[in-house]
């Protein structure tokens, strides 16, 4: 079978907290196997189901700062009083393997990939109404209800930032959600200019 090689590019999805964002990610990623998950940085406490490593690097307010002063990060943001950041020598290692990069993160941290000029996509994930952004966080059982308020009053200035991203999919019924996320990176995939010698490899030369 010919192969045309193409360039991998970032994958970033933005969502209000408890839009869905990672459990669409974490889909995608069982479905995908030339896409690979950026543990992000961050200083926030663990939720019980998290694992270092897995879910997040988790790092002391200081650690964080320190890295943050050395230009160890891609992009990085304080939401809801916590850190967060994408190491940049961990997206060069990621880039070397030629397979695309997943990123769950903020709102803050996707604008500020985008205006770093890298190949990114970004695709914010909306829950189908505020009722139901604020039911799914409240039984998520691991905010308080003062929480719980902060984040449904950040969604609204995030949701404002809707159209500074490419995409819109609306998470009303997850595997629908799932599947047009699916169908985005596909169409992505197979933009023109992200095919490298296709005429080298139509017409039979440096086809290895």
């Amino acid at each position: 079978m010919v192969k045309y090689p193409k360039r991998n590019f970032l994958i970033i999805l933005i969502a209000p907290s408890g839009g869905g964002k990672s459990t669409i990610g974490h889909e995608i990623l069982k479905r995908n196997e030339n896409i690979e998950y950026s543990v992000s940085y961050t200083t926030r406490k663990p939720r019980f189901y998290e694992k270092n490593g897995k879910d997040y690097f988790f790092v002391s307010e200081k650690d964080f700062l320190e890295m943050k002063e050395k230009n160890e990060f891609l992009e990085y943001a304080k939401v809801h009083g916590n850190w967060y950041g994408t190491s940049l020598s961990y997206i060069r290692r990621k880039n070397e393997t030629g397979k695309h990069i997943l990123l769950d993160i903020d709102i803050q941290g996707a604008k500020n990939i985008v205006r770093s000029g890298i190949d990114a996509v970004t695709i914010f994930i909306l829950p189908p109404t505020e009722k139901v952004l604020k039911d799914r966080l409240i039984k998520r059982d691991s905010d308080s209800s003062e929480v719980v308020s902060m984040r449904l009053k950040n969604a609204a200035a995030e949701i404002d930032e809707i159209g500074n991203f490419q995409y819109l999919v609306i998470n009303d019924e997850l595997e629908k959600a799932v599947q047009t996320v699916q169908s985005i990176i596909t169409a992505e995939e197979n933009r023109v200019e992200r095919y490298e010698k296709i005429k080298e490899i139509f017409y039979g030369v440096n086809n290895d």
